[in-house]
């Protein structure tokens, strides 16, 4: 309950909850309403924090999130 109380005042996420790894579009295939915005360079994986919405850039060959801020 504190933590959901920490998360609304916009104090720190801890990126606990993490979606599972997607594989970013090429710009090509996205709509041209909305241009695709890349995680990282050369990042082609990302996940995302199911709390606070930020992405992460993913690792396929380690299978592991490569930098998780705090």
């Amino acid at each position: 309950m504190l933590e959901k109380i920490f998360q609304l005042l916009s104090i720190r996420c801890r990126h606990r909850r993490l979606s599972k790894p997607f594989a970013a579009a090429a710009p090509s295939a996205c709509s041209s309403a909305q241009p695709w915005q890349a995680v990282g360079s050369g990042a082609a994986h990302y996940v995302v924090c199911l709390e606070c919405g930020q992405k992460f850039p993913y690792d396929w060959q380690k299978m592991r999130v490569v930098k998780r801020g705090a």
